[in-house]
């Protein structure tokens, strides 16, 4: 039975020589995965390629079947046309890293329309604004939220933050933790909305600091993160 349902497009894989599995994070139905047979194909098919790159935001007309078998879309349509996602080097560069974390954390068969409606928003916002090498960071703090270990902010005048538990503390520890000019970026990223991020004074070796710290307080409180592979592309660009 086919339905109707709102996606956003985590990755894809090519199966065999014309076939690809789509990954999609849905907003009523969570993470579910699709085979679309032939669409690599050089005949003419009326969906192509480009409508599932990452991070597309689409309506679909599909199957779902549970316990991880693959669906099949018989339509898809975009909902919110990019203008500079996909032609920005420094956007698509971003959302290339991002739709790689994504993959790893959207997983669940179980709705989270919050989730959903926050990714949703944050690309558009990516997309209809002037870019900010902050955004990846400030995202990844905000979509700890919507995964249950967004920071405790309540004693962040305290020098250290503890990755492990993650709070502000007076010690480093044993376990990792944010201090010097990482921390101060940090502090400034949990105070700072998404329109005043281009205000934030930092450089490129203090933002790369404090995203290989981010994906640390990540591998401590998301089970079986992976090493997200695009990091090194994003770290060399800014």
């Amino acid at each position: 039975m086919y339905e109707k349902v709102e996606a956003i497009v985590i990755s894809n894989l090519k199966y065999s020589d014309n076939s690809l599995i789509v990954k999609c994070f849905t907003k009523t139905l969570g993470t579910r995965s699709y085979l679309q047979q032939g669409i690599l194909s050089v005949k003419k098919n009326s969906q192509t390629i480009a409508l599932f790159q990452p991070f597309t935001l689409l309506e679909l007309v599909a199957t779902h079947k549970s316990n991880g078998s693959l669906g099949h879309i018989k339509e898809a349509k975009v909902t919110t046309p990019y203008l500079t996602l996909h032609t920005d080097i420094y956007k698509s560069t971003v959302s290339l890293f991002l739709s790689e974390v994504c993959a790893h954390i959207c997983t669940s068969e179980a709705p989270d329309i919050e989730l959903f409606n926050y990714l949703e928003e944050k690309l558009i916002y990516l997309d209809r604004n002037n870019f900010s090498a902050n955004f990846h960071l400030k995202f990844l703090l905000d979509l700890s939220k919507y995964l249950g270990f967004y920071p405790d902010d309540s004693d962040s005048y305290l020098p250290f933050f503890s990755l492990e538990e993650g709070h502000f503390t007076t010690t480093e520890n044993n376990t990792a933790v944010i201090s010097g000019n990482a921390l101060s970026l940090f502090k400034t990223l949990l105070e700072t909305d998404y329109p005043t991020l281009n205000q934030i004074r930092t450089n490129k070796n203090e933002r790369n600091a404090l995203l290989y710290l981010l994906l640390k307080y990540y591998e401590w409180h998301f089970p079986n993160f992976k090493k997200i592979k695009s990091l090194e592309v994003l770290q060399v660009l800014f």
